[in-house]
């Protein structure tokens, strides 16, 4: 990945740098970006004071401990990648005691939540993403530089106030941090990359229209290489050698199974003549189904021009599960297709047509479908614990259905997953492989911490609860109100401090949730393409100016239409179906099953990548949430 830093250079290069030629470096790299607007005259002021204050502090700081000025580095307007896109730190210092110093600067006396918020993001996303600074041990600074500043408190951002062009606090760790044993040679600070997983929209566009499979170089995203690799691997041996494998790959949610499945299908589609394999990604989720067309739709329309066999059309291999099924119930030999991924097919209902009593399960019909193909790999991508839908079942009633399945086929289908279900069949033998185990999350670092603070909320457990809200509140905000308009004013006002002067239309999106069974907040998003109404794919990802877009604040989604998508900043309206009565959350009785609820309101608190805000109108329940760690905006 091309990043760059406006001015960049080791201590000595800065101290002989004058300021016009710095100035000009600066300007020069801010008009070379493709996601900036103009350049405001109040951030040229800004780069003036950054470049006073660093020179009087570092000075200082060689003062002090003599160090070697070419042993440590100082960068400039370095890009990161952020949530939803591209933005650049004001400052980052690197030392050879391995620490990382992220510093903001703010020209005013008092910081906001906000731009606190953001530079520790800054930092969380430095030490997570960044390739040379996941092993530094990291700082984060927030230098006011308007007289009479008031000083603030944060567990990871430490607040400095320039006195003269001098930032003591930030001098003093360094000075600290200069006192420690070298190790590190700072000039390879410059070479780290970044990886980022991106959301499952951009992954979408960029595995169709750049044949960029996107990934992370950690322990996740290697995963999720290897196993795609396999099923590439495990494609070509069933053609070759005319076989039917039935794959099981799980991962909980958050763990990159959507995009593992559709890269796959992208380059099976890509490396065979597409005739001949004819690969398709099958979701039973509708709504999942129409945003990523939109994306392709959209993403086609932006990229008009590109020439090239990169570009293949993604619309006509990701498709909704119905017509699939229909044609299957109609002729097991309708369908030619070789590799066919089945998202969430723990949601496989347990009969392929409900009203007929004696109706095979979905899972039956699929099996006896490729029984009789020539050869073809079929990949059941699964996880649990959301399930919202009554004919859905849970992951273990599937496994139970998939091993009749495989063992009425005698033999024409040979079943491979992780030994996690391996040892649940009774009537099979699968072949073990747990490369098909997606074990770490690569959503976010909060993912784990999120999970639990909502299994915490949701098992009445407030204790746990804060401690976790307690962990993540300084990079992950969890926030409560009782007004609409200040849940939409708070998310305005991240969105324009954390995504200041980005222009890109995927820089972020923030948009209302509700209940299905909550009871009446504001119009529900449309899941049907052809009836009136807020449409869900303009909704997810048109440009936040759109009037379509989620971030009007004028439709919201349901469990249905946002189950395997997300918001950078998600706000919730707490609905009516669930409330906090003598101690313990309640069910509403117009609820048929007491686990659809729950599963729906996991889903719903889980779809924010950066953030959670809660409208919440019952009393008690809003008493409960703020036991919960959730603070009142």
């Amino acid at each position: 990945m091309d990043l760059k830093a406006g001015w960049d250079g080791t201590w000595k290069d800065f101290l002989s740098t004058d300021k016009a030629s710095f100035l000009e470096s600066l300007v020069f790299f801010h008009h070379s970006l493709s996601w900036t607007q103009d350049l405001d005259p109040a951030q040229r002021y800004a780069w003036e004071t950054e470049y006073d204050v660093m020179t009087a502090t570092i000075i200082h700081v060689i003062t002090e401990t003599q160090v070697e000025p070419e042993k440590c580095w100082i960068a400039f307007e370095q890009e990161l990648i952020g949530e939803g896109g591209k933005r650049a730190a004001d400052v980052n210092l690197v030392t050879p005691a391995g620490e990382l110093f992220v510093v903001e600067f703010k020209h005013k006396q008092e910081a906001s939540e906000y731009e606190i918020l953001r530079a520790n993001s800054d930092l969380q996303t430095m030490r997570r993403y960044h390739s040379e600074s996941i092993d530094l041990v990291g700082h984060g600074f927030v230098v006011l530089t308007k007289p009479g500043a008031k000083p603030f408190q944060h567990p990871n951002v430490v607040c400095d106030i320039a006195d003269d062009y001098l930032a003591p606090q930030l001098a003093s760790q360094l000075i600290t941090s200069l006192s420690k044993p070298s190790y590190y040679n700072v000039l390879q600070w410059e070479k780290g990359e970044f990886y980022r997983q991106p959301s499952i929209l951009h992954g979408t566009a960029q595995v169709f229209f750049d044949a960029k499979i996107p990934t992370l170089k950690t322990s996740a995203g290697e995963n999720i290489d290897q196993a795609r690799a396999a099923l590439l691997k495990l494609y070509q041996h069933a053609r070759d050698k005319q076989q039917r494998y039935v794959v099981v790959v799980h991962g909980r949610p958050g763990a990159g199974k959507t995009l593992l499945g559709i890269s796959s299908v992208a380059e099976i589609a890509r490396s065979e003549s597409t005739k001949q394999s004819e690969p398709i990604f099958l979701s039973g989720n509708g709504p999942l189904v129409q945003v990523l067309q939109h994306t392709l739709d959209y993403s086609g329309k932006q990229s008009v021009g590109r020439t090239g066999d990169k570009v293949i059309d993604g619309r006509v291999m990701i498709q909704d599960l119905l017509p699939f099924k229909k044609d299957l119930k109609r002729s097991l030999t309708s369908r030619r297709e070789t590799f066919v991924v089945f998202d969430e097919a723990q949601r496989a209902w347990d009969k392929a047509s409900p009203r007929e009593s004696q109706s095979p399960s979905e899972l039956m019909l699929f099996c006896n479908w490729l029984a009789c193909q020539p050869f073809g790999v079929l990949v059941l991508l699964v996880g649990d614990g959301q399930a919202i839908h009554r004919n859905e079942m849970q992951l273990d009633q599937m496994l139970v259905d998939l091993d009749a399945a495989i063992r009425a086929q005698n033999g024409k289908v040979i079943p491979i997953m992780p030994s996690l279900h391996a040892g649940k069949m009774q009537l099979v033998t699968p072949i073990k492989k747990d490369v098909y185990n997606l074990k770490t999350p690569i959503r976010q670092a909060y993912t784990e911490s999120l999970d639990k603070w909502i299994e915490a909320v949701l098992s009445n457990n407030s204790d746990q609860a804060q401690k976790v809200a307690l962990d993540i509140q300084a990079y992950y905000p969890l926030r409560l109100t009782q007004n609409q308009q200040a849940a939409e004013a708070y998310s305005l006002g991240v969105q324009q401090t954390m995504h200041e002067g980005n222009k890109l239309q995927d820089a972020f999106r923030t948009g209302w949730l509700m209940s299905s069974q909550g009871g009446k907040f504001i119009e529900e998003v449309q899941k049907d393409k052809y009836k009136p109404g807020k449409h869900i794919g303009p909704w997810y990802v048109e440009p936040p100016s759109s009037e379509n877009s989620c971030c009007q604040f004028e439709a919201a989604c349901t469990e249905f239409s946002c189950q395997g998508l997300e918001l950078s900043l998600a706000l919730f309206n707490w609905g009516q179906d669930m409330v906090y009565r003598n101690g313990k959350l309640v069910v509403e009785d117009r609820r048929q099953y007491e686990h659809y609820t729950e599963g729906s309101y996991r889903v719903l608190l889980s779809r924010g990548r950066s953030g959670l805000v809660i409208k919440c109108d019952d009393q008690e329940t809003f008493e409960y949430l703020k036991q919960c760690g959730m603070k009142v905006v």
